[in-house]
């Protein structure tokens, strides 16, 4: 007998989860009249909460062919206000985009999406109009995608950054800020699916600048507000709200600054369902509704007190130091320079300048034996006595226009065509219009 009773009762249980599981809805908070408002997929018809728990009917709906094709066995969406009486939905984790017209009543499929399952827990913004999804994780990872959903090809899109950012984009601190058009990410869990490895925070605060397509890090977010227990995080558009245990902190990560709620008489904790709209946090305890919770953030800020900055910058002593350093390295090199482009200038006696200039003014181009003899004043000495000192001569004036324009034998000893006995001394072709221009 006992065991019929147990049966039955997980019979009962199974069968409990399994009709939980089947109940579909599309949940939003309607800011219009500060209501939830949500679409029954099963039964196709919209309803309003107009107390916790209670729900009316509005009116019934229809759903487009695509829409019962692609629901996944749960569904959790995030909601954007298209204008009129239009409705966006991102079916999280999906890439499933639903389009939904209150005045007419149907709920349409708006996108192509093929592949799903890659982008649980991104961070979902509407951005000029545009859909974005960013990071998330699934199929076992944590992603660092950064997708736009095109209204043209009704599909998400990457985008290529410039490069590379933070480690993941999941449960976190994200972001994008409407003023200054950039989208924070930080505090990301991530890890490298090693064996026994556990999963890390990433301490690195970013923002992506949508104009030059690329991340910049900002610093290091304070381990405070990372060390703190269940830590549960929000974005308001302006702040960041982390709910650890009874305490609450509030970041303003434009002006890096963290608040802590320092109310003793009062304390918040964060609840299953939640939304952000105009400053103000709605929470409902579950899906039927129970218990609502209001929280003014501006309220918060009021009796929160200032403990510090939300990352710390990178430290400019780094910049100085690097510098510092380029300027050193910058001096040595100009101080080497000027050595080197001392040593090597061509430091010619009188001997050396004329057979230089006289070479140099030759129509022929060149000089020979008795006349380099006669301008060095050589023509007394035996010929031995001769060729040493034209050779020295030569040698020295080839050394020195060697060292500074790193031209080898500058002036080359030919034979005479009319005489194979009668020597010539010449300049190389490439150096003559750099010493026509030396000597000029």
């Amino acid at each position: 007998m006992m065991k019929k009773v147990l049966a039955g009762f997980i019979l009962f249980v199974l069968y409990s989860f399994s009709t939980f599981a089947d109940i579909k809805y599309l949940n939003w908070l309607d800011s219009s009249v500060q209501l939830r408002k949500r679409i029954d997929l099963n039964n196709k018809k919209l309803e309003l909460e107009f107390q916790p728990g209670q729900w009316q009917l509005i009116r019934p709906i229809e759903l487009d062919s695509l829409v019962s094709q692609h629901l996944p066995p749960r569904t959790t969406c995030y909601s954007f206000y298209l204008g009129g009486s239009k409705w966006r939905f991102v079916l999280a984790g999906t890439g499933i985009v639903f389009e939904f017209d209150e005045a007419q009543g149907l709920l349409s499929k708006a996108d192509r999406t093929y592949y799903a399952g890659y982008n649980f827990g991104a961070s979902v913004f509407s951005r000029k109009d545009t859909l974005h999804s960013f990071g998330g994780s699934g199929f076992w990872n944590f992603s660092q995608a950064l997708t736009f959903f095109d209204e043209q090809s009704k599909e998400w899109e990457n985008i290529k950054a410039e490069n590379l950012g933070p480690k993941s984009i999941f449960n976190g601190f994200h972001g994008y800020d409407l003023k200054s058009d950039l989208f924070y990410s930080g505090g990301s869990e991530y890890h490298s699916f090693l064996s026994k490895q556990p999963t890390e925070i990433d301490a690195q605060f970013h923002a992506f600048d949508f104009k030059t397509n690329r991340w910049k890090l900002l610093g290091n977010i304070m381990p405070k507000l990372l060390e703190a227990k269940g830590r549960e995080i929000r974005w308001s558009g302006r702040y960041f709200v982390q709910f650890s245990g009874e305490e609450v902190f509030i970041i303003d990560p434009v002006n890096n600054q963290v608040y802590h709620y320092q109310n003793n008489s009062k304390s918040y904790k964060t609840v299953p369902l939640m939304y952000i709209q105009e400053g103000i946090i709605y929470g409902y305890w579950d899906e039927e509704g129970g218990k609502r919770l209001s929280i003014n953030i501006a309220e918060l800020l009021k009796n929160s007190k200032p403990i510090g900055q939300f990352y710390s910058p990178k430290s400019k002593l780094n910049y100085i130091l690097a510098g510092l350093f380029v300027l050193v390295l910058l001096g040595i090199v100009f101080t080497y320079y000027r050595k080197n482009n001392k040593r090597f200038q061509l430091n010619l006696d009188e001997q050396e300048l004329t057979f230089m200039n006289s070479l140099l003014a030759s129509p022929e181009g060149c000089l020979t034996t008795i006349q380099v003899n006669d301008l060095l004043g050589l023509s007394k000495k035996n010929l031995d006595n001769q060729r040493k000192l034209r050779l020295n001569i030569i040698s020295n004036i080839n050394h020195q226009i060697y060292l500074k324009y790193r031209i080898e034998n500058a002036i080359v000893r030919i034979s005479s065509s009319d005489d194979k006995r009668q020597s010539l001394y010449t300049l190389k072709t490439d150096v003559l219009p750099i010493l026509k221009q030396e000597f000029s």
